[in-house]
């Protein structure tokens, strides 16, 4: 059974007498768990030996949205933590130490909407390895209807890691204000750009150290991208697929 099931199984479990009323809300806790899933999915920092994601979410909705759940906002909380881990676990990334969910109502946040923000903390406390945020809101992060749908395979130790490329631009590097964050000595803070235009993806250099390669080019100003292309930067190999 995967994570998500368990998860859906525990909120059937749980529709007895008032609790019953979050089911008929527009917001549905799946719905909530799918967020968190996707803040997981796209925050991501690579590295040859692990990919490192968030451990810390938090997810904010509409205060009549919220009121639905907190009669069970506690067992809410650890359930969908106990979820991201077997998540985790399933695909193998590393989370710093086990997840932490918090649910709050948050007025500036629509009816029926989610607003997740997402942090990798380190253990020890007050230090912060990277902080992202994601909105379900926000139009940047959707993929325009004539956006072909794509993304970067990286083999690593642990398996193949997929990072869909959901926007029109991104940036690569160790930097942390990088869309894509790749931990590896072998890239520039800065590394590479990727932008969607003329029905395409294209690969620019951002004046790296090591340079960015497609098939072993190196690549000069912007070059289009084609299915199954190997990029490398400096040195770190990633596979182009779009469909």
């Amino acid at each position: 059974m995967s994570a998500l099931s368990r998860f859906e199984q525990f909120m059937e479990s749980m529709v007895e007498g008032s609790v019953a009323r979050l089911f008929r809300n527009p917001v549905q806790p799946a719905e909530i768990a799918r967020r968190l899933e996707r803040a997981m999915e796209s925050q991501q920092t690579i590295s040859v030996r692990r990919v490192l994601v968030p451990n810390v979410y938090r997810a904010f909705l509409n205060p009549q949205d919220f009121s639905a759940f907190q009669p069970i906002q506690a067992e809410m909380e650890r359930e969908m933590a106990a979820y991201l881990s077997e998540l985790a676990s399933e695909r193998n990334f590393t989370l710093l130490e086990h997840p932490r969910v918090e649910l709050a109502a948050d007025p500036a946040v629509p009816r029926h909407s989610i607003q997740v923000v997402a942090e990798t903390v380190s253990a020890q406390p007050g230090a912060t390895v990277g902080t992202q945020i994601m909105s379900v809101t926000t139009q940047q992060k959707v993929r325009p209807a004539t956006q072909k749908s794509a993304l970067l395979l990286l083999h690593t130790p642990a398996g193949l890691q997929t990072i869909p490329l959901d926007s029109t631009q991104f940036t690569l590097g160790r930097g942390l204000n990088n869309d894509i964050i790749v931990e590896d000595t072998r890239v520039s803070r800065h590394h590479a750009q990727l932008r969607y235009k003329a029905r395409r993806f294209w690969l620019n250099d951002l004046g790296s150290t090591n340079g960015t390669f497609i098939n072993g080019e190196r690549v000069q100003g912007e070059t289009a991208l084609h299915d199954t292309d190997v990029i490398s930067l400096g040195g770190l190999e990633l596979t182009f697929r779009e469909q």
